[in-house]
């Protein structure tokens, strides 16, 4: 096997979540040389701020033949790109509709004049990430709610349109159920779920769920397979950093529902995950919520991420074999790993 790379630097309009301020992510596209002469693609695009190691470290123990666990999840969808293109033929199912959420990284700068515009595009789901200042948040998602139930009247079809908290795991237990009885009235009627909502105990999340009637999704808190989701009624399945066979094997036919997310990442990896959710479809459709696989406005407009169209929640991924941007990646720099 011989691997190529190419960096990049994403640069994001808000900060991504409440665990961090960091405004950018350095990544790299991988061009891999399987070893029966199959070419493949993929992305690699470390968090560091979310327990990852830095690019450095993961291109290092590439090069050596060792990935790490993100760089191993690289590789399989670089084998299924390279697979397909082999054959010429394309990873996408486009008859698989799989509706997505409208992503908010910062409510405190977002235009609550836009939600109507927005809810006319066909988004019913709004994720909102949450955590950094309660107090001025929380005042913002009040103006929201209000703009939510005027969205409603004004789209007209009877949609209902709910959103989703994500605090990301940083307030106490105690702090978060301080935030949610003052804030509970208002959000109760429009709230789907609240993800990662404190440090992760399964016994804290099912009194907390079920005291104050709130269903919780587990994220990055804790593993899935070894917490077995409980206290959890949505699973949020990262493709980019988890095996999905696994999860989808212990909780498809449960209670329990799903919901498929990019990584934040390049817009390769972003269809990478599309990809991943696509394989299980038909396994899944009827416990998956709306999923978050569609990028909106997070970083600043690349020719990539043009490349990938949208039907309002519904993404429309790129032509080509394979992972598709055929054209893109042609043009990119790439650097042979080496030791």
């Amino acid at each position: 096997m011989r691997i190529w790379h190419s960096r990049y630097e994403l640069h994001a309009k808000d900060a991504f979540n409440s665990r961090t301020a960091v405004k950018s992510r350095e990544g790299a596209l991988l061009r891999v040389l399987f070893a029966d002469g199959a070419l493949g693609f993929a992305d690699l695009c470390p968090f560091p701020e979310m327990g990852d190691l830095p690019l450095e470290a993961e291109l290092r123990h590439l090069a050596g033949a060792k990935p790490l666990p993100l760089a191993a999840r690289s590789l399989h969808f670089a084998r299924l790109d390279a697979t397909a293109r082999a054959q010429g033929q394309s990873l996408y199912d486009r008859s698989a509709r799989i509706e997505n959420h409208f992503l908010i990284t910062d409510i405190t700068r977002f235009d609550t004049g836009r939600i109507s515009e927005i809810a006319t595009h066909g988004y019913r789901r709004y994720k909102i990430k949450i955590g950094r200042d309660l107090a001025v948040e929380s005042r913002c998602l009040e103006t929201f709610v209000d703009g939510l139930a005027q969205a409603e009247q004004s789209v007209g079809r009877g949609e209902k349109l709910r959103i989703r908290l994500d605090f990301n795991a940083i307030p106490s237990r105690d702090r978060f159920a301080e935030w949610l009885d003052k804030n509970l009235a208002h959000l109760l009627p429009v709230l789907e779920f609240v993800e990662d909502p404190f440090p992760y105990d399964a016994r804290q999340w099912s009194d907390t769920s079920s005291g104050w009637q709130v269903s919780f999704a587990l994220d990055m808190a804790a593993d899935p397979l070894a917490s077995g989701g409980e206290g959890a009624a949505v699973i949020v399945v990262k493709p980019a950093v988890q095996e999905v066979d696994p999860i989808v094997k212990m909780f498809a036919g449960t209670e329990k529902h799903f919901v498929f997310t990019h990584y934040m990442d390049f817009p390769v990896g972003q269809m990478c995950a599309l990809v991943a959710t696509q394989q299980v479809w038909d396994e899944v459709r009827a416990q998956t919520l709306a999923c978050g696989l569609q990028h909106h406005e997070l970083y600043e407009a690349s020719e990539f991420q043009r490349a990938i169209e949208a039907n309002g929640p519904f993404i429309v991924p790129p032509q080509g074999c394979g992972l598709g941007f055929d054209g893109l990646l042609e043009r990119q720099v790439w650097t042979e790993l080496k030791l």
